[in-house]
């Protein structure tokens, strides 16, 4: 089985990172936030995505289980987003290698009152700038339905460029009537440059 290829040559423990960002830091996903995660994935969070929302919180915490499982075998990252101003929970983004450990998916979900602050644009940034900085791949994808403009924006701000339609149906039995950006690896290199000669 494959896992994502690390730049260190230590072990890289990913299902106990914090990564901060300038107003949220993304922690690895563990049981402590089963409950704002079961309360806030709700079915208008996931309308246009493809899981569905849990059922009780037993789904959570042994999807919870899994993300643990997969980070400690080094084929999946997932981390929840937390002010930095108060801890409070955000949601949740992942680094999802999914077999393809050299092309892997970017995801993010927010709660319903995080929306319109940006912040999933600087968790995805942050996680991104993260990743090219200790991982070696050759650039990320991210498929998010043609109608969310707002997630779009997300990877567009990375360079990130539509490289091919899919339709599917979602866990909830929606369609889905999505497009997945390619965020090149050098575009996000490039970022890092940027904030870097401004320092």
């Amino acid at each position: 089985m494959g896992k994502f290829e690390l730049k260190r040559s230590d072990r890289l423990d990913l299902s106990s990172l914090i990564i901060n960002g300038n107003r949220l830091s993304l922690r690895s996903l563990n049981s402590d936030f089963a409950a704002d995660i079961f309360k806030e994935f709700n079915s208008e969070i996931t309308r246009y995505m493809m899981p569905k929302p849990a059922e009780d919180i037993t789904d959570t915490l042994a999807f919870i289980s899994g993300a643990i499982k997969g980070m400690r075998h080094g084929t999946d990252l997932v981390l929840a987003i937390v002010s930095n101003t108060n801890a409070e929970f955000l949601g949740c983004c992942g680094f999802h290698g999914r077999g393809k450990y050299q092309t892997p998916e970017l995801g993010i979900w927010l709660k319903k009152s995080a929306h319109g602050k940006k912040y999933g644009l600087e968790a995805i940034k942050t996680l991104s700038l993260w990743a090219v900085e200790n991982m070696n791949f050759n650039y990320a994808t991210y498929p998010v339905d043609k109608a969310n403009v707002p997630s779009r924006k997300i990877p567009e701000a990375l360079g990130g460029q539509v490289y091919k339609e899919v339709q599917v149906k979602s866990m909830s039995g929606n369609n889905l009537d999505e497009v997945v950006y390619k965020i090149p690896y050098d575009a996000i290199v490039s970022i890092v440059a940027k904030q870097i000669a401004a320092l």
